[in-house]
């Protein structure tokens, strides 16, 4: 017969079974996919951040020259003019030099600053809206370094994914997955559809038509092609992307066959389905009650 464990024994199991708990984590913890799953999250987060701010210092300074908000499309480089040059009396011809303006542009801003109807504003709000102009150029250089982050990490931890769907769409589809790992060992169909999960739901609840792309809509193939063509170049593209990230996680080096052969599928969808399908005819109700045949009257069996 065994002994029995002593108290001894099982502190000792206990404390290398933690051990080995807290080993796997730590390593769990430290895979780069989901270091890249938290950038693109924080990339995302950073785009709506930076939106927010650079238009609420757009519409803040339009109050003071409405005409510059109105001639400027970009929000980025109307923050630039605010925080470099601040209210419209300091506008000149020299300021405006070397900021990518046309003359033409340049002499229609200085018009518009000697004719606004905008109010005066004082020194602290300008200050104010400043500073939140220099806070959304910030957010703009910290966007930029995350995207670059994630587009050099994609191309070593995922080469085939990124070359089928791109850097910013495959990290997109790997943080949707919750990882490499699991973006590996989904369906095309899944991968299709990630982003959706919404119209998805509400499509088997109310019997709607179910949704033909989620996240995949970022990409130009999609969003550039015909409506028409838009499913079949999603499926496409989600199945070439479910071979990408097998590759990618079970072997981790790149395999050109699979660009060109989601190239030449696409061809083919382009050139066959280059006409739009004939309509269908509308669907109507059924027949009012009296247009049906009548009821047969039902008789007793004796």
């Amino acid at each position: 017969m065994t002994a029995e464990p002593t108290e001894e024994d099982l502190q000792s199991i206990r404390l290398e079974s933690i051990q080995a708990a807290e080993e796997a984590i730590r390593e769990a913890s430290s895979r780069p996919d989901l270091h890249l799953v938290q950038a693109i999250q924080a990339l995302d987060d950073t785009d709506k951040y930076l939106n927010v701010t650079a238009t609420r210092a757009s519409e803040w300074y339009g109050l003071h020259f409405p005409e510059l908000t109105q001639m400027m499309q970009d929000n980025i480089a109307l923050c630039k003019m605010i925080s470099d040059i601040g209210g419209r009396g300091s506008f000149s011809k020299e300021n405006l030099g070397g900021r990518g303006l046309t003359d033409k542009k340049v002499e229609a801003v200085l018009e518009a600053k000697s004719r606004s109807k905008g109010g005066e504003i004082s020194d602290g709000d300008l200050g104010r809206v400043r500073a939140l102009a220099k806070l959304a150029l910030e957010l703009s250089s910290q966007r930029d370094s995350l995207n670059g982050y994630v587009e050099s990490q994609m191309k070593k931890v995922a080469p085939n994914v990124t070359e089928v769907a791109g850097a910013t769409i495959g990290a997109r589809l790997m943080a949707k997955a919750g990882g490499l790992d699991r973006l590996a060992v989904l369906p095309a169909s899944t991968i299709q559809i990630l982003g959706a999960e919404k119209a998805l739901f509400r499509a088997l609840r109310t019997g709607a038509r179910p949704p033909k792309h989620g996240i995949l809509f970022q990409h130009n193939e999609v969003h550039m092609a015909p409506k028409w063509q838009r499913g079949k170049i999603a499926r496409t593209l989600a199945n070439k992307i479910a071979i990408a990230a097998r590759v990618d996680y079970y072997r981790g080096s790149a395999d050109a066959s699979i660009k060109s052969a989601l190239d030449k599928r696409l061809e083919s969808i382009k050139e066959r389905y280059k006409d739009p399908p004939p309509r269908k005819p509308e669907r109507r109700g059924p027949p009012p009650r009296e247009g049906r045949f009548p009821r047969r009257e039902k008789t007793r069996r004796r």
